[in-house]
């Protein structure tokens, strides 16, 4: 019986509250902020300037890009291995630049473009893929292997596309707000937050 190796990297650049649980192979880059509550095992890579709220669960094979926000009570996991159930090939979970996962959102081995926006208590099932600035509104689920294109709205249990094409204005009135501006607005807010203590 081999013991388990666990190797946290954590930039010093970054705030990760003391209750957050790391195992495993998990690497937090700089700038982000990881809240209190939340617990990253597996083999996790979180990129720079991203934002990970309480209680949020994050397990297996995951890639987080940078300036992604995930809120409160997410579950983020890694999917099937190859060969299981249906799946040829092992899932992916890969989270893009500047996706937004609202509160309570459940992803299984799925992929997030950059700006894919998702909604709250959203469910992806296995091996889904969210296209660039898609947006799958609140209280969806999409099934297994579905694939959102970029820039579509999707909604419903199943989710369907209702709306291609959509801009920033489309995004606002969906939302209250457009989440590329405001990841970036935070992310910006974090890095500054954190100089400045580092440098009193």
């Amino acid at each position: 019986m081999t013991s388990w190796q666990s190797t946290v990297k954590i930039d010093e650049r970054a705030d990760v509250h003391p209750s957050v649980i790391l195992e495993g192979n998990v690497s937090i880059g700089p700038y982000c902020k990881v809240e209190a509550g939340t617990v990253i095992t597996g083999n996790v890579t979180v990129g720079d300037h991203t934002h990970i709220a309480c209680n949020v669960t994050i397990r297996g094979r995951n890639t987080i890009g940078s300036y992604v926000q995930i809120y409160d009570n997410a579950c983020i996991e890694g999917g099937r291995g190859s060969g299981v159930g249906t799946a040829k090939e092992a899932d992916r979970s890969i989270i893009g630049n500047g996706a937004w996962i609202n509160h309570s959102a459940t992803l299984h081995g799925c992929q997030l473009s950059e700006g894919a926006i998702i909604g709250i208590n959203v469910a992806l099932d296995y091996n889904c893929k969210i296209g660039k600035g898609a947006v799958v509104t609140n209280g969806s689920a999409c099934p297994v292997d579905t694939v959102i294109p970029d820039d579509c709205v999707a909604e419903g249990v199943p989710a369907k596309i209702t709306k291609r094409n959509i801009t920033d204005e489309d995004r606002l009135q969906i939302l209250g707000l457009v989440p590329s501006a405001r990841v970036r607005y935070f992310g910006g807010r974090y890095e500054e937050a954190m100089r400045e203590n580092k440098s009193r």
